[in-house]
């Protein structure tokens, strides 16, 4: 009888905890109303962040907390537009050596410079004279003559001259005095012509490869072209160290012959400088010298604290940039700067820094907007005595003092920096686990608080929390915390949109396109691929309008070749020219917004390249079966969606597919970067400068670049290498498109689509217009929609504005004109 009873019984008391848990459940309104959310931005991320240093990490989950830790000299602003930051201003000045041109002697040619670049020629001198003796060469082979005849030149060696032309300077502004030109306007297309006597040499009798003997046997000058970056970091920032977990009077900052070595504790500067002489065996010489942090914030008594640490100034930028082009530092950013010279201090100004390019290179300030780690922290003598700690210094580690590499002995990825960096940007790292390292709690919470030494406007908030979920369920966890009040912004997931915009009276829903594109991409190395006419029949055998519609939702954009539509390098003009080969439109030809959609077609265009099915249904060539291998990653989401339509339209074609999916890492290192695949299932994200080798150039393939499709075309390669000489902005467009149109016409990828991210918000959150500057300098502030038209017609990410939200502990009303306002 008692199990028949609890039968009813247990369900009936399950019903009843089921129904008052209704009533002591947090409700949206109770959640989000909590006193302790009014002062901090609740954020939701997949995954744990593991380093903390910008250039040697290369995950999101990274990069989502450095963003408001670091800054560079440049930055990207609101409209993707380089501008300076960190850096008062930024002049791109242009250093040449020059042969002066036959018939004008150097005083000549210097008052044609003087007229031609007026105050912009900042220094023109002599640096090697020529020679009045003539030598001949025979015009048709190349080879030297014993003296004048009918079919001889004579050449005589030119001045040659260093040509200085600076920019001028303009505060909070990029200015450029770099003429690529410079040698057209003074020796026409051919130097080989122009520098050697011409007189009665037939038009067109030297010829290119005559002209590429006599440059080598004669010697003639080149020009060389030398851009010079020059900024002046702004003075007055400085960088925050800590948390620190001991006494502000017993943390010391000491300094080794001017280099910070670190913080040390002690009970006196004394005992502090004694500690680092010993450790660095400093000799009577060395001046080592302790100072308190004279500036703080925290809690010094029970809890963590933050110092002022050194002012930023040039030393810092140069020794980031130095850092970033030394292989043992293991940056993978280091290919982007193969084409930097040298990077100099100025004399006398200890803000100003030159970055040298050996060559004309116009993306340059595209690498120069990267972050700033600083001076104190990775100097030479810092690292050795963080190595000394640790014991790996040259005596832990056995090796001859004259051969010991500090960068080797400890390397960046084993440095306290990833765990605990000092930061120059509007928040640091709060500390969860005390003086544990890191100082986020993994698969829980990584918690940022707000820089007090930070030199722009303060937050108005004092932290940023990021709530860590388990990747496989974060989506689903983060919404149902967003939903109940324990959130603030939530990205929503593509099949969610329509739904947030039914409830646009309780949450802002801002859209906004990505720097970001998805794609298939054909190996074009050898076999089928290698064909691309067969890549086209393969592009149009895919359905982009169905993945569009019932894999992400429309929630996105559809692309017709390699850009970002956000961005002006793409090519909105583009059109494919194409000749029908079946239907009603055959022979007819079209310009195409899009491939299409066309099975028929596809096979037609096959046919055509030799492929027929044969009884079984299987397209055909030589008696070889059509056979793609699909190599995608595991996990599942859009691109495992994707794969599954292509496969299925490839073989409903004819073709056989071998469909593989493998772990990311396993995925990338075994099968995209080596080329073990036919095609690959992939997406590119960031890049917003206009330079594609790396992605598109024959010269880039790993492990140089990441042309890992080997895609080659010699009139595309020609156009990336000539842009890098485009300093006009009118002209980087016009050629961005050419390329873009000579890459997309040739079908290295399948190209699918640019998604939107839709951030979904609190409306109690709004946007801190500043408005102006109050009579003690601080700037003044007022309260606008988060969906003001300023912030949803930026192109900028939703992250640009986040220091500048603050949370209310109700929603404003708002109106249409505040939008505007």
């Amino acid at each position: 009888m008692w199990i028949k009873r609890s039968l009813m019984i247990v369900p009936a008391c399950l019903l009843v905890f089921l129904a008052q848990s209704f009533f002591w459940a947090p409700s949206n309104d109770s959640a989000a109303d909590n006193e302790g959310r009014q002062n901090r931005i609740i954020f939701y991320m997949g995954g744990d962040p593991s380093d903390m240093n910008p250039w040697s990490s290369s995950t999101t989950t990274d990069s989502t907390i450095t963003q408001y830790l670091y800054e560079g000299l440049l930055r990207y602003n609101r409209e993707y537009l380089i501008e300076p930051w960190l850096s008062e201003y930024v002049t791109i000045n242009h250093q040449l050596e020059v042969p002066v041109p036959p018939g004008l002697d150097f005083t000549q040619f210097k008052s044609s410079l003087k007229e031609r670049y007026g105050k912009a020629l900042a220094e023109c001198e002599k640096i090697s004279d020529g020679d009045d003796e003539p030598k001949y060469f025979d015009y048709t082979s190349g080879e030297p003559a014993s003296g004048p005849a009918d079919n001889t030149v004579a050449f005589t060696k030119p001045t040659m001259v260093r040509v200085l032309l600076k920019a001028e300077v303009q505060q909070g502004a990029i200015t450029s005095a770099v003429d690529p030109d410079f040698g057209d306007k003074f020796y026409g297309e051919n130097m080989v012509k122009f520098l050697i006597a011409q007189e009665g040499v037939p038009e067109g009798a030297i010829t290119p490869s005559v002209a590429e003997k006599l440059t080598d046997k004669v010697g003639l000058p080149a020009i060389s072209h030398k851009p010079i970056v020059e900024m002046r970091v702004r003075p007055g920032v400085y960088w925050t160290d800590g948390p620190f977990f001991t006494a502000a009077n017993r943390t010391w900052q000491v300094f080794l012959n001017g280099d910070m070595v670190g913080s040390v504790e002690a009970d006196s500067a004394a005992a502090a400088e004694s500690q680092v002489r010993e450790r660095h065996k400093a000799k009577e010489t060395d001046k080592v010298e302790a100072k308190p942090y004279d500036k703080r914030f925290g809690d010094e008594d029970a809890g963590p604290w933050w110092g002022r640490g050194p002012e930023m100034t040039a030393r810092d930028p140069k020794l980031t940039f130095d850092l970033i082009r030394n292989p043992d530092f293991g940056s993978p950013r280091l290919s982007s700067w193969s084409d930097v010279e040298e990077i100099r201090l100025v004399d006398g100004d200890k803000y100003k820094l030159e970055v040298v390019y050996g060559k004309l290179y116009s993306p340059a300030l595209s690498n120069l907007v990267g972050d700033i780690i600083p001076y104190h922290v990775w100097n030479k003598a810092a690292w050795t005595e963080e190595a000394i700690r640790k014991e790996r210094s040259a005596e832990d580690l056995g090796i001859d003092p004259e051969d010991y590499n500090v960068m080797r002995a400890l390397p960046v990825a084993e440095r306290d920096f990833r765990h605990r960096p000092s930061s120059s940007g509007p928040m640091v790292l709060e500390p969860l686990n005390g003086e544990a390292r890191p100082l986020w709690k993994s698969a829980e919470i990584a918690t940022l608080r707000r820089n007090e030494f930070y030199w722009e406007r303060q937050p108005e908030f004092e932290f940023i929390d990021y709530l860590i979920f388990d990747p496989a369920l974060g989506r689903e966890t983060s919404e149902i915390a967003f939903l109940s009040g324990n959130m603030d912004i939530y990205t929503a997931r593509d099949f969610q949109v329509e739904r947030y915009r039914g409830m646009s009276d309780d949450y802002y829903v801002l859209e906004r396109e990505t720097t970001t594109y998805e794609y298939l991409g054909f190996n074009c190395r050898t076999g089928p691929l290698a064909n691309k006419r067969v890549r086209l029949a393969l592009s149009m055998a895919i359905d982009v309008g169905d993945i569009m519609k019932y894999v992400v939702y429309e929630q996105g954009q559809r692309i017709s070749g390699p850009a970002y539509p956000v961005l002006p390098w793409y090519n909105r003009e583009y059109k494919r020219e194409y000749t029908w080969l079946t239907g009603d439109k055959k022979g007819k030809t079209e310009k195409l917004d899009f491939i299409p959609y066309n099975v028929q077609e596809a096979q037609a265009i096959l046919k055509e390249e030799g492929y027929a099915l044969d009884s079984s249904g299987t397209l055909v060539k030589d008696g070889q079966p059509f056979r793609i291998r699909l190599v995608n990653s595991s996990g599942g989401g859009a691109r495992a969606d994707i794969a599954l339509l292509a496969r299925q339209n490839w073989q409903k074609m004819g073709v056989r597919v071998d469909y593989e999916e493998y772990e990311w890492n396993v995925f990338i290192g075994q099968y995209v970067f080596p080329g073990n695949f036919d095609v690959v299932v992939l997406g590119w994200s960031g890049g917003l400068n206009f330079d594609k080798r790396q992605l598109f150039h024959g010269k880039y393939a790993p492990p140089r670049g990441l042309n890992f499709v080997g895609y080659n075309n010699p009139k595309a390669n020609d156009l990336m290498d000539e842009i890098l000489n485009v300093y006009d902005p009118e002209e980087q467009v016009r050629l961005s498109h050419e390329i873009f149109a000579s890459i997309a016409d040739d079908c290295p990828y399948v190209w699918l689509f640019s998604p939107y991210s839709t951030s979904v918000m609190d409306r109690r959150i709004v946007w801190r217009k500043q408005v102006g500057t109050n009579p003690d300098g601080s700037a003044k502030l007022e309260d606008r929609p988060v969906n003001s038209d300023y912030i949803t017609g930026a192109k900028a990410s939703l992250s640009f504005f986040v220091t500048e939200f603050k949370r209310n502990e109700q929603a404003p009303d708002f109106t249409e004109e505040d939008r505007k306002r």
